[in-house]
């Protein structure tokens, strides 16, 4: 037999197929009650599921081989699927696979690795992350590292330092989630487990994303913003107008049309002459508009119908939802078949799910959460799988958590309930039958069987037949019917403060320790003092078992409790204005990081972190670090946290005195000398620097967000001598100092006492560069 080539293994190599494994269930409960209906990868995002967006993406990546891994609702998955365009065309090769049992991104991962159905480097995405980027150079970069060094096993692809969900595996992940049975999380678990174990030598590397798009839906505040970032254009090529997304239905393909104010609408829409559509709103076919009408930041789906003089701002109105006359709503999100009646309000951040009624001219409350399906009153926190698959009498009647969930650090004995041998529980599936539909078919159509005997109450993971057909009845029946069901409507017990009478809907309060503000479809309130914590600590805190990302807002508070505020003006219930607040976060987030002795690099991390959940600039954060490096030289001010007051002198150096001013000099070139260089960092350009001198002036002279406290005014008679030390340390150039000054010449004389007060300085910087001119003249 002839030798085989040396270029075999290269051969080889270069014929592995690009596989990207799919997570069509995010383990979380964020979107429930929706969710408890329909699995989240097919909520509509501008009228286009979830799912077609990451695939569609991937297909644009050249992907060949698609596996969505399916847990809850893997009939509507499948069913969607079948219906599209994936499974009738040779590439990519979408299939799903369905495992029951799992309850976790963990489980996920071994139950692939036990199915020996990947072979080589593959991408492992989110169902719920929309993207336009590039795989390539990613992909690339993995494969020439890994080549390089076997121990680089995984590259996560990050933008603005914000987690994708995209992550480029080699098959070594899915064997470390099987040796490790107590990794259920990437993130909390996998990525840190792996990178604490030193000694095993493993890496993870991010790729930092440049100028494209990637974010991920995990929760109602980040599906308003991906949504406003598609009608924005963001994340071109998918957007509406392309036309790119398989849709069905009796209006056909789809067939948006570009108008200006990114406006998108479909070629079949009837709209009312005299109603006015803003900017950023997609219009679906079949839609109609009533007379007078005002529309913006909206998304109607196909077949909505609007009624005479409403006002709909900042809604996702899904297909066939039918709006009255008279009707107000505010960022809300009202799911399909939902029935508004006339003169009714809905106010910001309400959630009505699927069928739910409204009655005439009554007010949804602020941040109401209403489905036509029960909440279940639990001891433990079920993920929308633990509610799907528990009508099938899975949950252990002691603990009430499915067996499937493995306690940590064991893999036998009492601490872990063993898994089922049905092949059902942990089936592959394809687009031919096999028994686990069957037992699926069989789970899903128990809907009345109990949870367990300790919880003692119905699954309602669907909502009762008695509860639709009253909804249909009070949203379009006639007199004589709803009279007929008036004693049925009585007994269902619906919410009526939520939805009035004539209403149909129960309440889902919402879970402990969740903040609507943060989290809901609404903008948070301007005086919202809250801090935006980590959501996977706070899922922690909850029971839950989750492995989002925490989205825009990672930023750690300072406070104790979710939506307690420490400090000055915000005690007692006073409103604080947006950049009063923003300087507190900015303030206690660098004294967190001077107290826990953080290293320059984790401060920078930790402040980016919070000027991106914040949406500004490096120059805002730049001010007010720079403001609490000059409180840190006085008396702790009131509005701090008392756990940093250790941070503080006791007393304040009176500056009126030359030994008091040159001891206050001395504790801020000291504070400059430890943190100059993360002050440098935040001041990227001249105008930023300009920016801080302005601020400086408004800190010494107790003026805008300094008004309420006047310790600042301690260093007024110090001005020119923080500008030398600020120049001396190289935090501040001459060309901003000089600008500062230029701009000062030409406002009001009220204005320029600082400017007065830093004249000699700014002489002798003349001077300095006047002579520094004649020796360069000279040398010449």
């Amino acid at each position: 037999m002839a030798p085989k080539s040396k270029g075999g293994g290269a051969e080889e190599k270069a014929k592995e197929v690009l596989t990207a494994v799919l997570l069509a269930d995010s383990f979380t409960q964020r979107f429930r009650p929706i969710t408890v209906e329909k699995p989240k990868v097919l909520l509509p995002l501008v009228n286009v599921p979830l799912l077609e967006y990451t695939l569609e993406w991937l297909a644009l990546n050249k992907v060949e081989e698609i596996l969505v891994f399916c847990c809850a609702h893997a009939d509507q998955i499948k069913a969607h699927l079948a219906d599209s365009k994936w499974l009738k065309q040779r590439s990519p090769r979408v299939s799903t696979v369905v495992s029951t049992n799992c309850l976790s991104l963990g489980e996920a991962m071994r139950s692939l690795d036990q199915k020996d159905i990947i072979k080589g480097t593959f991408i492992l995405v989110s169902g719920d992350t929309v993207s336009n980027m590039d795989l390539g150079p990613a992909l690339a970069a993995h494969k020439e590292r890994a080549d390089r060094d076997k121990d680089a096993i995984m590259t996560m692809v990050r933008t603005d330092l914000i987690d994708t969900n995209i992550s480029i595996c080699s098959p070594e992940v899915l064997l470390m989630f099987s040796d490790n049975f107590d990794y259920q999380s990437l993130k909390r678990d996998f990525v840190a487990g792996t990178l604490s174990e030193e000694e095993l030598g493993k890496k993870i590397h991010c790729h930092i994303l440049q100028g494209e798009y990637a974010a991920r839906v995990h929760n109602l505040r980040s599906y308003d913003a991906v949504s406003r970032d598609l009608l924005a254009r963001w994340a071109f090529p998918f957007v509406p107008d392309t036309n790119v997304f398989y849709k069905a239905g009796p209006w056909g393909p789809s067939s948006y049309r570009y108008a200006r104010g990114h406006k998108y609408l479909e070629a079949v829409t009837g709209c009312s002459r005299s109603a006015q559509l803003g900017r950023l709103l997609a219009v679906g076919a079949g839609a109609a508009i009533g007379d007078g009408c005002i529309v913006s930041q909206s998304v109607l789906g196909r077949g909505v119908s609007i009624g005479k003089n409403c006002r709909i701002t900042g809604c996702y109105l899904q297909d066939g939802v039918v709006i009255g006359d008279n009707v107000t709503a505010s960022h809300a999100l009202l799911c399909e078949g939902v029935v508004v009646g006339s003169g009714a309000t809905i106010s910001p951040g309400v959630v009505l799910s699927y069928g739910v009624v409204v009655g005439p001219r009554h007010t949804v409350p602020a941040y109401a959460i209403v489905s036509l399906c029960k909440q279940i009153t639990t001891e433990v926190s079920l993920s929308d799988d633990e509610l799907e698959y528990a009508s099938a009498g899975r949950v252990s009647s002691s603990s009430g958590r499915p067996p499937a969930r493995r306690a940590r650090n064991s893999t036998s004995g009492g601490g872990r309930q063993p898994r089922r041998s049905n092949a059902a529980s942990d089936s592959e599936s394809s687009s031919s039958s096999s028994s686990s539909d069957s037992d699926s078919s069989s789970e899903e159509s128990s809907s009345s069987s109990t949870f367990g005997d300790t919880l003692g109450v119905k699954s309602m993971e669907k909502p009762s037949a008695l509860a639709v057909k009253a909804a249909q009845v009070l949203a379009g029946g006639d007199k004589d019917q709803k009279a007929q069901i008036a004693g049925q409507v009585s007994e269902l017990g619906f919410a009526v403060h939520l939805v009035g009478e004539g209403g149909a809907g129960y309440e889902w309060p919402m879970t402990d320790g969740y903040s609507a503000e943060l989290y809901s479809i609404a903008p948070p309130p301007m005086t919202l003092a809250e801090h935006v914590y980590d959501s996977d600590a706070e899922n922690d805190a909850a029971g839950g078992a989750s492995d989002d990302a925490a989205g825009p807002g990672t930023a750690r508070g300072a406070a104790d409790e979710p939506g307690e505020r420490s400090g000055g003006a915000g005690r007692g219930g006073a409103a604080l204005d947006p950049e009063t607040v923003f300087m507190q976060e900015v303030g206690e987030t660098f004294l967190r990081c001077v107290k826990e002795r953080f290293a320059e690099t984790n401060a920078v991390i930790e402040l980016n972190g919070l000027k991106i959940a914040e949406d500004r600039t490096f120059a805002d954060c730049a001010r007010y670090i720079f403001t609490a490096m000059l409180q840190l030289c006085l008396p702790c001010p009131g509005w701090v946290s008392p756990e940093y007051g250790c941070l503080f002198p006791a007393d304040a150096p009176d500056s009126s005195s030359k030994d008091g001013k040159l001891a206050l000099l001395s504790r801020f070139k000291q504070q400059l000398g430890e943190w100059g260089n993360l002050l440098r960092r935040f001041l990227r350009s001249e105008d930023d620097q300009v920016e801080l001198l302005l601020t400086l002036e408004e800190f010494c002279g107790a003026e805008g967000v300094f008004d309420t406290d006047s310790s600042g005014t301690a260093f007024a008679p110090l001005f020119a001598n923080l500008l030398q030390l600020l120049y001396d340390g190289e935090v501040v150039e001459e060309a901003a100092i000089t600008s500062w000054a230029a701009e000062k010449e030409h406002a009001d004389e009220g204005e320029k006492l600082f400017l007065q007060k830093s004249a000699a300085f700014l002489a002798w910087l003349k001077e300095a560069e006047e002579d520094d001119s004649d020796e360069e003249d000279s040398d010449e």
